[in-house]
């Protein structure tokens, strides 16, 4: 069991209503949506403490927990900040590249902190609703809420493939380690390459595996839910 689905069934809102919990979730997207960036960062604040406190986790795994969408964020604030033109006109911030200018605007600047207040708000909000709602909650709510059949069945079996591929992925990484494959730049590359070839293969060996069983149960094509 992966450490945040444990984290979930163990929160303190884990006998809470899970719809109840979702809809307090979309309310909470919503606002952050269309919220000025000063109650995005309120919300931010307070939904984050809560988590803490809720889910029992500790605020430095917390906010390293945090850091991992933030390459993406980083990347899709650049994109926006940055622009480039043949002139300086309107830039507040430029460098001059090759006759042309790469620089930032007050429109652009304006834009940015919008989306990072509002993005960084979304996750803290979304982190909240994965750590206090377990996958089988989850199913319930998109089964009451009428979700299409083929959609929840998708969803299971990406959750069960997961938990194939982490389980896969460190089997190999321990058996590399005790070899010490991960030692120098070299052998990092090369065990890295062996690593990818081995998770491909045995995860599609895995996958045939579960086909078989659910075969050999006469299954019928529909998953109970």
């Amino acid at each position: 069991m992966l450490l945040i689905d444990k984290i979930a069934y163990e929160n303190r809102l884990i006998e809470l209503s899970p719809g109840v919990k979702s809809i307090f979730y979309l309310c909470l997207l919503a606002l952050c949506f269309l919220a000025a960036p000063i109650i995005q960062v309120v919300i931010s604040v307070i939904v984050g403490a809560v988590t803490v406190y809720v889910a029992k986790v500790k605020v430095k795994r917390y906010l390293k927990w945090l850091l991992v969408p933030a390459p993406f964020l980083v990347i899709s604030i650049l994109t926006i900040l940055f622009s480039i033109s043949s002139n300086s006109n309107g830039f507040i911030f430029d460098i001059s590249v090759f006759h042309h200018f790469i620089g930032i605007t007050e429109s652009s600047l304006h834009l940015g902190v919008r989306l990072f207040f509002r993005s960084a708000s979304c996750v803290i909000c979304t982190y909240f609703f994965i750590l206090t709602v377990p996958f089988h909650q989850l199913l319930l709510v998109m089964k009451k809420a009428h979700l299409p059949a083929l959609l929840i069945e998708l969803t299971m079996l990406m959750y069960r493939f997961i938990f194939i591929f982490a389980e896969e992925f460190l089997i190999i990484k321990r058996a590399q380690d005790m070899r010490f494959g991960f030692k120098g730049i070299r052998n990092s590359y090369q065990s890295l390459g062996v690593l990818i070839k081995i998770l491909f293969f045995q995860t599609f060996d895995r996958f045939n595996k579960m086909i078989l069983s659910l075969e050999m149960k006469f299954f019928e094509g529909d998953f109970p839910l």
